[in-house]
């Protein structure tokens, strides 16, 4: 019997990739496959509403996934894979005697732009022996949850350099940050492969872009403005031993921060930028690199 399960959904991909990186003997991993066809989804929706979570739970998951969560472990964590509501019937169909812990691995506003409903939900759950946890500050604050480290997935991968500095993203409202900075960087001479993800064409797998990451000099974080705890961009940075140019001023305050590695963009200028790349990686004790590692997180955090 295995002493902790993690949920995911395979949709989100990014969360995917690291939970799949999961290779502890004591932790199940559960992906939650839901049925396909029209009609299960309108009737989910429909006993959801009417909290007939028995028959909302038949209609949500396949017989594959209900089977997995009814040999489920006693403790419980959701890699941020569900709706508020979808956690309620949850809660009814697995049964008290289990632990139940939600890792937020985006900013709570992925969910909802509301802040009293999250708040409300997040109440509930909590009134029922829900756990929250969050790497990002200032939702830990505002929703009084836990913050945590957040955590990424290592994998060993070796590739020649070909350019110096390496960025993929959406746009979202960091457009026209991301497309000047691009252009200063060239402006200094040196060589770019920046990637905005508009459309499904556009896409690279996870597995993809660690080789793209290990094949650059330098890696490019650009944080949305309402997001405070870091991105996977200075983990990715991490694990590579690549350095790391990020607009994010609290890279500062954690224990892998070097100025030997990471440059941090303050203002509108890149003073030291040519300095910062001239000199080699600094690396750092092994240690502390692998307190972020996906096995030794879950140790440390859910096997305690």
């Amino acid at each position: 019997m295995p002493k902790l399960s993690i949920l995911y959904r395979s949709k989100f991909r990014a969360a995917a990739f690291v939970v799949e990186g999961v290779n502890l003997q004591d932790v199940q991993v559960i992906a939650l496959e839901l049925k396909k066809d029209r009609l299960s989804y309108a009737l989910y929706g429909i006993f959801l509403a009417l909290r007939l979570y028995g028959l909302a739970y038949y209609f949500r998951y396949t017989d594959k996934t209900r089977e997995a969560l009814r040999n489920s472990a006693d403790k419980i964590l959701f890699w941020d894979c569900c709706y508020f509501e979808e956690y309620r019937m949850l809660n009814r169909m697995l049964g008290k005697e289990k632990a139940r812990n939600v890792f937020f691995w985006n900013p709570l506003s992925r969910w909802s732009s509301d802040c009293k409903y999250l708040k409300k939900q997040l109440d509930y759950l909590k009134a029922r022996g829900f756990a929250f946890f969050t790497f990002d500050p200032a939702d830990a604050e505002k929703y009084a949850i836990s913050r945590i480290r957040n955590v990424n997935r290592k994998l060993p991968v070796q590739e020649d350099v070909k350019w110096d500095f390496y960025f993929i993203g959406a746009p979202k409202d960091r457009r026209v940050f991301i497309e000047n900075l691009e252009k200063r960087l060239e402006a200094k001479g040196f060589t770019t492969n920046f990637k905005l993800v508009e459309s499904k064409a556009d896409y690279v797998s996870n597995y993809d872009n660690i080789k793209l990451s290990a094949q650059s000099k330098c890696i490019v974080d650009v944080m949305s403005p309402e997001q405070q705890g870091l991105t996977l961009r200075p983990f990715d940075a991490l694990f590579l031993e690549k350095k790391l140019i990020t607009n994010c001023a609290s890279v500062k305050k954690f224990d892998f921060y070097d100025t030997a590695n990471i440059y941090v963009i303050e203002g509108d200028d890149l003073n030291g930028l040519d300095e910062f790349m001239a000199t080699p990686y600094k690396k750092l004790d092994e240690t502390l690199v692998c307190r972020y590692e996906v096995n030794q997180w879950i140790r440390e955090n859910f096997l305690n």
